[in-house]
């Protein structure tokens, strides 16, 4: 199985996980470096501190179909938010969300 990489609340944040990116506050400060393992002290201080999401590192265990089935979550919920004509601009907007949504599917 390999790492995924997936942003959660602090508050949904289980003791023990490893951070898969750096955490850092609204003025850019580096809190907490990648690689960081996690406990309940550290995750009430990034509460504390107003941090919303990090990254964290979870052994991937779904299987091909079930990649493929979210997967297609993911590209009907952004087809649905961009429903309709628009400009460029939105258009472009719209790739870039779908691309993100597929990548952090994968």
């Amino acid at each position: 199985m390999k790492p995924r990489t997936i942003f959660l609340a602090p508050g949904r944040v289980a003791p023990g996980m490893t951070l898969a990116a750096a955490v850092h506050d609204r003025d850019h400060h580096t809190l907490l470096a990648a690689g960081t393992v996690l406990d309940t002290n550290t995750l009430d201080h990034l509460t504390q501190r107003g941090v919303e999401a990090i990254a964290v590192l979870l052994l991937d265990t779904r299987d091909a179909e079930t990649i493929t089935l979210e997967m297609r979550a993911a590209e009907s919920r952004v087809a649905e938010i961009f429903r309709g004509t628009g400009s460029p601009a939105r258009e472009a907007l719209h790739a870039a969300v779908l691309l993100y949504r597929q990548e952090s599917t994968q």
